[in-house]
């Protein structure tokens, strides 16, 4: 795989975080190409969600640097400063405990914190963009059911789509 078939789409270089008696990332580099898929393995504690969450604009790196490449340009730093920030830049976070409203139908949990949302919500157009979504994507979902009636499967699925939205 090169550069040129498969660019660099995020890199972090030597990013550090330190919490009060733990440096929860010591210089870690992690570079995500084009179409590549990542998982990051590794036991409780050892850094993986901190990571992420400094891609994501939870955390601010104490140290190193983050850079991403959007719609075919060139690899530029990254300012990150909140979540906001990352979604207006495409990065978004499916959380290893899920965000979602139980009494909440999975419409209303997808469109909850949207920016632009209207006063007045039309939740059959939600519902159908959802369900196109769904379909397009190959993550079914009934987008009139309540969160508490889902498996953690289904909620895991709520999460993509609300990212994916």
């Amino acid at each position: 795989m090169n550069e040129s078939t498969h660019p660099i789409a995020v890199e972090m270089r030597g990013v550090t975080k330190r919490f009060p008696g733990v440096i929860a990332n010591d210089k870690v580099d992690l570079t995500v190409r084009v179409g590549e898929i990542h998982a990051l393995l590794g036991e409780n504690g050892a850094g993986k969600s901190t990571l992420m969450s400094a891609l994501c604009g939870l955390y601010q790196p104490d140290e190193g640097e983050i850079f991403l490449r959007q719609k075919g340009g060139e690899l530029q730093p990254a300012n990150i400063q909140s979540p906001s920030d990352a979604i207006d830049l495409g990065i978004g976070m499916v959380h290893q405990h899920f965000k979602l409203v139980a009494t909440q139908t999975v419409a209303e949990n997808v469109i909850i914190g949207l920016k632009g949302t209207p006063f007045r919500l039309n939740l059959k157009e939600v519902e159908a963009k959802l369900m196109a979504m769904s379909q397009r994507y190959d993550i079914p979902v009934d987008p009139k059911a309540y969160i508490w009636q889902l498996s953690v499967g289904e909620q895991q699925r709520v999460e993509i789509l609300k990212l994916l939205y």
